[in-house]
């Protein structure tokens, strides 16, 4: 974070949200610089309300304390994959990307013998990420025939089986690993 989020607190009875941000700025400093204002706004939110419920504070309402937190997809998304993967979210972060509009970039690098496979497994790759990271079932056919000429390989159609998730996890693990 910068000097522009500091904070000028000279009441002595705020020296607990001065920890609070504190905290909060130290935490968001360990994400990439896109996502450090949604995990500081998460981490303070989380804290806080933990803070307010050990207070013996009453939630304002039912639906408050039943709703989900909404959770970037750094955190969220890609941090399902990892766990999934059984490898750490920043080194999946290295190999796979998912911008602002949901849009998801393979950056690793898949080793097949043909451009079919290549086509195939890229394909296979991209739909389990939007599938587990988005919770998007379905990938449109553009965006495998993107990918597909992004990577080198011809457009072919792709529809994620039991065995294609099996095949991405084990892909994306090998990007992630290498």
């Amino acid at each position: 974070m910068s000097a522009s989020n500091a904070v000028a607190v000279t009441d002595g009875s705020n020296n607990e949200l001065r920890e609070l941000v504190k905290d909060a700025i130290a935490f968001a400093e360990e994400w990439p610089e896109p996502y450090r204002p949604q995990v500081f706004g998460l981490f303070t939110a989380r804290r806080a309300g933990a803070r307010s419920v050990a207070a013996g504070a009453a939630p304002e309402s039912a639906a408050e304390e039943a709703a989900p937190m909404v959770t970037p997809i750094a955190t969220g998304g890609l941090s399902i994959v990892a766990k999934d993967l059984g490898v750490e979210p920043r080194l999946l972060t290295r190999v796979v990307a998912i911008n602002d509009d949901g849009k998801v970039s393979i950056l690793g690098r898949i080793d097949a013998r043909t451009k079919a496979d290549l086509a195939e497994q890229y394909g296979a790759v991209l739909c389990y990420i939007r599938e587990r990271a988005l919770g998007q079932l379905d990938t449109p056919v553009a965006d495998l025939r993107d990918v597909a000429s992004e990577k080198g390989s011809h457009s072919r159609t792709y529809r994620l089986s039991t065995r294609g998730v099996e095949e991405a996890k084990a892909l994306l693990k090998k990007m992630v690993e290498e």
